[in-house]
């Protein structure tokens, strides 16, 4: 399966939030627009033909919800302390227990078949790509 880039992602998840929809020609205003707003970083706006990880997905989602969308955090993250791996990143931590417990992202069965982690450095295929951006649920 092939893979993403932070490119794609974001313009998918700017198109389908409810957003004048946008093509690739106005890309680099989009990434230059969602860095100065906050949801994207300097590596994202630099780097936009990288490939995307879970990671970098779960704090493009989180930053861009709430910023964008004005979705609050959810006060109880309790749900996504089933993750072996939540606190691996400690400043990716928050992002990720928002889109785990928002449902945006799935835990995965680790390979014992007894516990679930985020799997953070994995990379997004353009249809896991299409399946997260559609659970984002728009006002």
């Amino acid at each position: 399966m092939e893979n993403t880039t932070i490119n794609n992602f974001v313009l998918s998840l700017w198109n389908r939030c409810g957003y004048k929809t946008i093509d690739e020609n106005l890309l680099p205003h989009l990434l230059l627009y969602g860095h100065k707003r906050g949801w994207l970083e300097d590596s994202d706006e630099t780097n936009p033909h990288k490939l995307l990880d879970r990671r970098t997905a779960a704090r493009i989602i989180h930053q861009f919800m709430k910023i964008e969308m004005h979705i609050p955090d959810e006060k109880d993250i309790s749900k996504a302390e089933i993750l072996k791996d939540l606190y691996t990143c400690r400043i990716c931590a928050n992002h990720i227990a928002q889109v785990v417990v928002k449902k945006i992202i799935e835990p995965i069965l680790a390979p014992d078949g007894k516990t679930y982690i985020f799997d953070s450095l994995a990379l997004i295929t353009k249809k896991e790509q299409e399946q997260i951006i559609n659970k984002i649920k728009i006002k």
